[in-house]
């Protein structure tokens, strides 16, 4: 991959996901402090996924 291929992929994609991520968990008591894996297997929610649980599989990928 070149340079810029990573900077489009963490500039245009990641970031915004690890962003909508930290905004979504400055709002959640419940969720702060899980891990990556611990906020998938949470968010997730039986099949019924929560809003943060989009954005926490983006970036833990």
């Amino acid at each position: 991959m070149s340079q810029r291929t990573l900077e489009v992929h963490w500039g245009g994609h990641h970031r915004n996901f690890l962003e909508g991520l930290n905004k979504q968990l400055e709002k959640s008591d419940i969720l702060y402090g899980y891990t990556f894996d611990e906020l998938v297997k949470a968010t997730y929610y039986n099949g019924n996924p929560l809003t943060e649980f989009n954005n926490t599989a983006r970036v833990s990928t």
